[in-house]
């Protein structure tokens, strides 16, 4: 069966701004009634926090009748958001400057593995030579996120699009990711 989840990311906050613009959106969340107030652990996969679902959770997703829905883990740090419903076997990073689609595992993964213990990286785009830092990459169908504030629901019935755009109009001007996925 596995557990699935669905993550907004949002790719344009940093480091230090992460947990500031986490607070609406929860504090938006708990409001509502889709969420409790309280982070415990045991509502997420892993150790890490999760804010159990609140007496409204049904107004978030397209259709209740799909699930009973686990936690909402927000991670306020660097972190590698994926999805594997959303693309194939590896993932296609465009450039933002030239926008030329990159499908190279090999020139990413250095990239990859220095943005995890750094939080900086830069690939050096095949096509213009232009010099870009990893998280400003696109990626094919959404498929990976490397940021610093993401809200991760764990078997949630779908989110509805018009929640989705909600959440993200508390993030105004930052591109935001939908990355759903099943493990």
């Amino acid at each position: 069966m596995g557990d699935t989840f669905q993550t907004i990311v949002d790719r344009d906050a940093t480091l230090e701004d992460a947990p500031r613009l986490a607070q609406p959106v929860v504090d938006w969340l708990v409001a509502e009634g889709i969420v409790l107030a309280e982070a415990k652990p045991g509502w997420a996969l892993g150790d890490h926090p999760a804010h159990p679902p609140g007496p409204h959770w049904h107004k978030a997703v397209e259709d209740a009748r799909w699930g009973a829905p686990e936690g909402v883990a927000v991670y306020t740090e660097r972190h590698i958001f994926w999805s594997n419903f959303n693309a194939g076997d590896s993932p296609t990073g465009s450039c933002p400057r030239c926008g030329t689609a990159v499908d190279e595992p090999s020139l990413l993964s250095d990239a990859t593995t220095r943005w995890h213990e750094t939080g900086k990286a830069d690939v050096e785009c095949p096509a213009c030579a232009e010099t870009v830092p990893l998280e400003a990459w696109n990626w094919s169908d959404d498929h990976l996120a490397f940021a610093h504030l993401g809200f991760e629901f764990w078997n949630w019935p779908w989110l509805s699009k018009e929640f989705r755009a909600r959440m993200a109009g508390f993030l105004p001007g930052h591109r935001t990711a939908f990355l759903p996925g099943k493990i």
